[in-house]
């Protein structure tokens, strides 16, 4: 095993007030490659809060688009820009095929779109919406992909189905060795993020990574797996944000080094 991965979606404590369920979804796999390598995928969702079938729609979205990019590194097919359009693509069909079937409107399978695929020396992302991805630049710094795209007010934002012909899809290849990365959903904005300076809030994701480049092996990752959870449920979290939450960090194995 190449990568060490923990992650989480957790229930706002304003859905459980409300009797929501989680609208936000996670899916992610690690696939063997040759040459002793690993490939790792990650998709997260948040499912918009207007939309009847939001949880529907997350879920579906981070499940087909890891079904994706699983088969085409499976296939050894090199991925492109013209493969993360089609891959949204793809997903946009399938909401709206959901959408026929329940005989509802296709904004009421409303969600964001954020995933990635890390390879040895390549690593392709996309994005339509809020949330981030965050990857260590290799000293130890982490910085964003893109600054999430939120609209003229607070919690508005650009969803998956908006547009069939994609505008908002932000899709970018980086021809680098990534060993450290993040991706989260909204509801973790005003913790993760430094909304003055733009830039990533340093001490929350140095004080999280710590323990995961300390974990050595499969049982030490699946204990950290589930302190997330409590993690993002504690009161700490939920006195900053009542909203759900995703978050996934995965690193290499890299024993106690900083700068990955």
């Amino acid at each position: 095993m190449i990568w060490k991965v923990i992650g989480q979606s957790v229930i706002g404590s304003s859905h459980l007030q409300s009797g929501k369920t989680c609208e936000d979804a996670i899916h992610y796999q690690l696939v063997e490659l040759s040459n002793y390598e690993e490939a790792l995928i990650c998709f997260v969702s948040d499912g918009a809060g207007s939309a009847k079938y939001a949880a529907k729609a997350s879920e579906t979205t981070v499940e087909r688009g890891v079904s994706i990019l699983e088969g085409l590194v499976s296939a050894d097919i090199e991925i492109s820009d013209q493969s993360l359009l089609e891959l949204a693509e793809n997903i946009y069909d399938n909401l709206k095929e959901l959408a026929e079937q329940a005989q509802e409107p296709l904004n009421e399978f409303s969600c964001t779109l954020l995933g990635f695929i890390i390879l040895p020396e390549r690593a392709c992302f996309l994005q339509i919406g809020d949330g981030a991805i965050i990857r260590n630049d290799g000293s130890g710094y982490f910085t964003h992909l893109w600054w999430p795209h939120n609209g003229e007010y607070q919690n508005t934002t650009t969803f998956l189905i908006d547009d069939p012909n994609f505008r908002n899809l932000k899709t970018k290849i980086i021809e680098e060795n990534i060993s450290e990365v993040a991706i989260f959903t909204d509801g973790l904005q005003m913790l993760a993020l430094n909304n003055e300076s733009e830039c990533v809030h340093q001490p929350f994701f140095n004080d999280l990574f710590k323990w995961l480049r300390k974990a050595s092996d499969d049982e030490h990752i699946s204990i950290l797996n589930n302190k997330l959870i409590d993690y993002l449920s504690s009161n700490t979290i939920n006195n900053r944000t009542d909203d759900d939450k995703t978050l996934l960090l995965a690193t290499k194995f890299k024993h106690d080094s900083p700068g990955v």
